[in-house]
Order: structure tokens, then C-alpha cells, then sequence
């Protein structure tokens, strides 16, 4: 007769949880050169050939070796016997590991059909962007500390931001993939507004958040000043420099004590401190 799985973390449901988010950690760092490899092309050919106003200039996108980097180290971090048991990685483990999974199918995927069926990718991306999400609203109900809050808290902010606005901008490439145009009046104003909503929505989780709100700001800053160094033009630019702004300024607030303080479980509302929220 089976075990049922150990509160101290050894228990078979914890080790199923390590062991895929390890994989899908491994799976997103191989994707996207099997993708390639696959194609005969790299994203950012598929990328180029679909470019929107709103695409971030090409060293915006370094930005995935971070990442990839944070997702291994907390993926093996968390793998370890000790910390299988932990709230934090239990509430956070299988939707981050499902982000990674999406990460590395949509690697495979855009290069092959980026430009005939656009609209798959962008879908991808939304339930990337669901997950992460997922994983960060769960971070905010946690009262944890220390190191075991670190990485998984840096590496959801971080992939939230980027992705939100990646999101966003694959949409926008579908988008030019089917047909709307890449220049013109209408698309400076489609672009405006989508700069708008990232910036609106990035702020909002900002001003909310109870950790890792600095990640997830400097992730969306880190595309939207992108946006803007690709070039004109001048509507655009202006707008992606105003986006950067606004997230800056609601991290700046959200320092400061201005927007809304938590509720940790049992307990008081009381802030949880600058460094939870700048770092994780």
C-alpha cells in the first residue's frame, strides 16, 4: 500500500511537484534551440518578419538568461529533501512549472508557426501569463521569509513582468502577421493604448503587492524602455518612456508605504517590510 506523502516534505505528491519543476526549468532553457533547430529559423527571425510598433529592441530579450538562470536555481533549490515540504514551494511549484512547460512549447512553437497560424503562440502566451500570475497571487497570501522566499518570489516577478508585456506584444504581431498594418496612423494609436494597459496593470499589481514587486517592475521597465530604444516612432516612444514611468513611479509609492499594506494569515494588517517587497 502506498504512503500517503509526509507533511516533513518526502512524501511522493512533494517529490512529483520537484521533480516537474526541475524539468520544466531544464525544458525551457532546451526550447529554444530545438525550436530552431526544427525550423531552420530563430525567434527572432519569426519575430522580425511579424515586427509591430511595439517590439522591444533586440537586447531587451537577454532578459530570458536571467530568468532561465533564477528558474534553475530555484528549481533545484527546491528539488532539495529539505525544502519539498515548504508552503512556498507547495503554493508556487506546479503553476511556475507549468509557466516554464509554456515557456519552452512556445519556444518550439512560434518559430515553426509564428507567421502562418499566429494566433496560437499569442494564446500560449496568455496561459503562460495565467500561470505566472497564479504563482504570484498565491506569493501574496504567504507569510514566509528568508531565503526559501527569495528565489521563487524574484523569479515570479520577474516572469510575470516580462511576460505580461510579452504578451502583449505578441498579440500585436499577430496582429501585423494577419494583416493590420505595422505603420501608419492606426497603428500608433493601437500601440499607445496597448503601452497604456501594460503600464495600468503593471502598476496595479505593483501598488498591491506584498512581495517581489520590485522584480516585476524592473522586468516590464527593463521592455518598455526597450520599446522605446527600438525607435520611432515619436508617439510610441513617448509612450513606452511614459509606461516605464508610471511602473516606476508605483514602485516608488508602494516603498514608500503608500499603497496597500497585508494581511498576513492570523495576524494583523502590517506591512511585511522594503525588502520582501523590492527583492522577493
Amino acid at each position: 500500500m502506498s504512503q500517503p506523502a509526509r507533511s516533513d516534505g518526502t512524501g511522493r505528491a512533494d517529490g512529483l511537484r520537484a521533480g516537474a519543476v526541475v524539468a520544466a526549468a531544464v525544458a525551457q532553457v532546451v526550447g529554444s534551440p530545438l525550436g530552431t533547430a526544427l525550423a531552420g529559423r530563430s525567434v527572432g527571425e519569426v519575430s522580425d518578419a511579424t515586427r509591430s510598433l511595439i517590439t522591444p529592441a533586440g537586447y531587451a530579450f537577454s532578459i530570458w538568461g536571467v530568468l532561465f538562470a533564477g528558474a534553475l536555481a530555484w528549481a533545484v533549490w527546491q528539488a532539495l529533501p529539505g525544502q519539498r515540504g515548504r508552503e512556498v514551494h507547495r503554493a508556487t511549484g506546479w503553476p511556475l512549472a507549468a509557466a516554464f512547460a509554456g515557456n519552452a512549447v512556445w519556444e518550439v512553437l512560434f518559430p515553426l508557426v509564428g507567421e502562418r497560424w499566429p494566433v496560437l503562440p499569442a494564446v500560449l502566451l496568455a496561459a503562460i501569463v495565467l500561470a505566472a500570475a497564479t504563482a504570484w497571487a498565491r506569493l501574496q497570501r504567504l507569510p514566509t521569509s528568508g531565503a526559501a522566499r527569495v528565489l521563487p518570489s524574484a523569479v515570479t516577478g520577474l516572469l510575470l513582468g516580462w511576460v505580461a508585456l510579452a504578451m502583449t506584444v505578441q498579440v500585436a504581431s499577430a496582429g501585423v502577421a494577419l494583416g493590420a498594418p505595422a505603420e501608419g496612423a492606426a497603428a500608433r494609436a493601437w500601440a499607445v493604448a496597448a503601452l497604456v494597459a501594460v503600464a495600468g496593470v503593471v502598476a496595479v499589481l505593483v501598488l498591491t503587492a506584498q512581495v517581489a514587486a520590485g522584480p516585476l517592475a524592473a522586468a516590464a521597465a527593463w521592455g518598455l524602455v526597450a520599446v522605446a530604444v527600438a525607435g520611432p516612432p515619436l508617439p510610441v516612444v513617448v509612450a513606452a518612456l511614459a509606461a516605464a514611468g508610471v511602473v516606476v513611479a508605483a514602485l516608488a509609492l508602494r516603498s514608500a508605504g503608500l499603497g496597500r499594506v497585508g494581511r498576513p494569515a492570523g495576524g494583523p494588517a502590517r506591512p511585511r517590510g522594503r525588502t520582501a517587497l523590492l527583492v522577493g
